[in-house]
């Protein structure tokens, strides 16, 4: 087994290290608990490093994701919260692939949408990213339908109008010979992913 990621509530994440004149200071005491809880997690793993990248600058969360349904074919879900998502149940469906503004539509279905306006004080969320995203991710689901059983972008942090999005995680379930297999992507760079092809 190859441990690529570990979940945030798995502890095997340290956040909010510090940097001094571009260069990460880490403690060896936080890569130490890191990897002890890592391998806490999944003992029989080969961990061949650790990754060290910036933290995502604050927004509104979303989950945006494929899951594939037998009748259905692929369908991307969009959803408030994030992490958060199960508890809040806050999500909307449709078939793929999507234009931009069947993907807007699908944002407005959500029960709070409203955060993504002005909400208490914070400038309007960049909407247009986030659907740019949502209609990339579906066109990339119905191009693949045969090979990817679910994907699942969460977080995706929603930044102010016109500083895009974040992919904090990203989890891509494969189909093969009718099992799943699983690849995490890993984080995203927001202005890459925005301004480069899928």
């Amino acid at each position: 087994m190859k441990l690529a990621t570990v979940s945030p509530d798995k502890a095997a994440v340290v956040a909010r290290i510090k940097a001094e004149r571009a260069i990460a200071v880490i403690r060896t005491d936080s890569i130490d608990s890191a990897l002890a809880a890592a391998k806490g997690f999944a003992p029989t793993a080969q961990i061949d490093g650790v990754l060290v990248q910036p933290m995502a600058a604050a927004g509104r969360e979303v989950i945006v994701g494929i899951n594939h349904d037998l009748t259905w074919g692929p369908l991307l879900l969009v959803g408030l919260g994030g992490v958060l998502a199960e508890a809040l149940g806050d999500v909307a469906v449709a078939p793929v692939p999507l234009d931009q503004a069947q993907a807007r539509a699908l944002v407005r279905r959500l029960k709070g949408a409203d955060i993504f306006g002005r909400y208490r004080g914070q400038a309007p969320a960049d909407i247009e990213a986030l659907t740019w995203l949502m209609v990339r991710l579906s066109q990339f689901a119905y191009d693949h339908a045969e090979e990817i059983s679910a994907i699942d972008l969460n977080p995706v942090i929603v930044h102010d109008a016109g500083d895009g999005v974040t992919v904090v995680d990203a989890l891509i379930t494969k189909r093969r010979g009718g099992a799943a297999e699983l690849h995490d992507a890993g984080s995203v760079e927001t202005k890459a992913v925005l301004h480069d092809s899928v």
